[in-house]
């Protein structure tokens, strides 16, 4: 790209950028813009909920530095408070500088762990509140508790980088890590013990997912631009592997509802839904976005939901029971009738994105040069099922 169409495409970004601050009011119940002193590669909400004297909800959350090794990196435990509930009548102009006179709406930093290393990704253990795996630049994968504000474990045994995390949601401890050295690895973080390594894989392996329902199987995927089906009780551990996309996968994720959906997100911008029992092909293909997904994450709440970040700084969640829903002509420059939203609040890649287990829609997003991490609701009136909604939901 030239130097003249990358201002021009500098100030078109800024301008949708601006246009959507103006928009703020009438699209979202909650929108907070927080400025890191450093960025993050991941933001994971805690799967935990307080109330406090004035009926506020208390929520935590995880991101983590990426200081390129000029300061100190930690892992850093962030806590924000925000209403149990809006009044309806509430001008939502308003609710902005409501919050700066109000302890809602701020995000507060609870604590910090010191790390050696920069910090790729964090997930939460989701049998104990408590202990978080991360995924090192230097191929480690350290498992810290936040009550004891340290690192307990170290896992050792990758010999490059990575981001993929997944932990077991049956056999508490299992964790799985996804390595740039083309490997799998299957870890039990309480002994620190390597269970089983996998090495299907002819490139860099970004994403893993243990099956919601299954404890034995999960599904990969990587650059080499297949995803994997692998249970563990085979010899080989893989059972399906194919190519489903023209360039790199970056994230796989399996449905928290209809466990046999699987969603895969790529560089070829496009997002891709397969039923595992019949994988061969694909159900449908998400299209809107203009560069590579690298965030993938279904809705813990409703099963027809799924969210995707991706480096055109934008977040779309994608509604599947609206495929093939007719759409008015002059609403077709808004993209597909599946595509129920779009979060323009980022200007640069979408690093990771959190779906919050206990406050139905609320978002957390991070991108990766602004230092800014977003805390979001979509207007309830948005979320409203259509009458037609009823398309795909005989297909799935």
């Amino acid at each position: 790209m030239s130097a003249e169409n990358e201002i021009q495409e500098e100030r078109n970004n800024e301008e949708q950028y601006r246009n959507w601050k103006q928009n703020i009011p009438f699209m979202y119940e909650i929108c907070i813009n927080h400025q890191n002193n450093w960025p993050s590669l991941t933001v994971c909400w805690l799967n935990e909920l307080e109330i406090d004297q004035n009926d506020n909800e208390i929520h935590r959350l995880v991101v983590a530095t990426q200081t390129n090794n000029q300061e100190q990196d930690y892992i850093k435990l962030l806590k924000v408070a925000i209403p149990k509930q809006i009044d309806e009548q509430l001008d939502y102009t308003l609710l902005n500088n409501i919050w700066k006179t109000q302890g809602v709406g701020k995000v507060q930093e609870e604590l910090q762990i010191p790390v050696e290393v920069e910090i790729n990704r964090v997930r939460q253990q989701p049998n104990n509140q408590y202990i978080l795996a991360a995924q090192a630049g230097d191929g480690e994968v350290g498992i810290y508790d936040l009550s004891k504000q340290s690192k307990v474990q170290a896992l050792k045994g990758q010999m490059k980088e990575g981001y993929g995390l997944s932990w077991n949601l049956i056999n508490c401890g299992q964790l799985l890590s996804a390595s740039y050295d083309h490997k799998i690895y299957h870890w039990d973080s309480i002994t620190g013990q390597l269970i089983k390594q996998y090495n299907f894989h002819s490139a860099e392996v970004e994403d893993i997912c243990w099956h919601p329902q299954d404890p034995n199987i999960f599904i990969s995927c990587s650059d080499d631009k297949t995803f994997a089906i692998c249970d563990i009780r085979t010899n080989q551990g893989v059972t399906i592997q194919q190519e489903a996309h023209s360039q790199e996968i970056n994230c796989a994720q399996f449905n928290n509802f209809q466990s046999n959906l699987f969603a895969t997100g790529s560089n070829d911008a496009q997002i891709k839904m397969f039923d595992m029992n019949k994988p061969e092909e694909d159900i449908h293909t998400f299209s809107n976005h203009e560069d590579a997904i690298y965030s993938l994450q279904w809705s813990p709440h409703q099963r027809n939901l799924l969210a995707s970040g991706s480096v055109d700084t934008k977040i779309v969640v994608w509604d599947y029971y609206k495929i093939g829903n007719e759409i008015k002509a002059e609403d077709e420059k808004d993209g597909p009738s599946e595509l129920l939203f779009y979060h323009g609040g980022h200007r640069s890649k979408v690093n990771d994105l959190s779906w919050n287990v206990n406050h139905k829609n609320l978002f957390a997003s991070v991108e990766q040069e602004k230092n800014i991490l977003q805390i979001w609701k979509i207007q309830q009136q948005l979320w409203e099922e259509d009458e037609n909604d009823e398309y795909i939901k005989s297909l799935v």
